[in-house]
């Protein structure tokens, strides 16, 4: 008897024994490459639902969730500050976006400004906790599934990320793939 049958066959002796005592019975066990599927299907669909929030707010110069109104080339540093408070860490030296990490499940942000101090780059980093049902799920698959080929891919320098950039009217949308295959982060810039 394989080792399946051994606990599968102890399970329901055990559920049967406890049953005549009045006990709710235990359920049978579930196979984990079940687990695992629905986890990827999750997922997947999880991360197609992302790629298509992005892609569609993209028309509107901005991004979803908490950055949703401050918009490119229009909003201002003091709009950003106002509705997500001061960066954690701000645009200085080499840094040149105001960084807002997540926390408690809320997406991280970068803002980078034009020297009249509207917003001329907004950076979506996605969430920490269960990244990969956010952007730890976007991988060129999901892209070319979700919203086709992209217009352009690039390869971003010094780091072997690839850059694959989508033309979203007077924007772009620029989904950054890491060594993993997955989302990095995502840009959102004018043309």
């Amino acid at each position: 008897m394989n080792k399946t049958m051994s606990v599968l066959t102890a399970t329901a002796a055990l559920t049967a024994s406890l049953s005549s005592f009045g006990a709710a019975p235990f359920p049978t066990p579930v196979k984990a490459e079940t687990q695992a599927t629905t986890l990827s299907e999750d997922t997947n669909q999880s991360a197609a639902e992302l790629v298509k929030n992005l892609y569609n707010t993209a028309y509107t110069g901005e991004m979803p969730q908490q950055a949703q109104g401050l918009t490119i080339n229009k909003s201002t540093k003091g709009d950003v500050h106002a509705k997500l408070g001061e960066p954690e860490r701000p645009s200085g030296g080499d840094n040149r976006f105001d960084l807002y990490h997540w926390n408690m499940g809320n997406p991280g942000y970068g803002f980078s400004y034009h020297q009249d101090m509207t917003i001329s780059e907004i950076r979506y980093f996605g969430t920490g906790v269960e990244r990969q049902l956010n952007l730890g799920g976007v991988t060129p698959e999901v892209l070319r599934n979700e919203l086709g080929a992209a217009n352009r891919v690039l390869t971003v320098p010094f780091t072997d990320e690839i850059d694959y950039v989508y033309n979203t009217g007077r924007y772009e949308l620029h989904f950054v793939i890491g060594k993993d295959q997955t989302a990095d982060h995502v840009n959102l810039k004018a043309k």
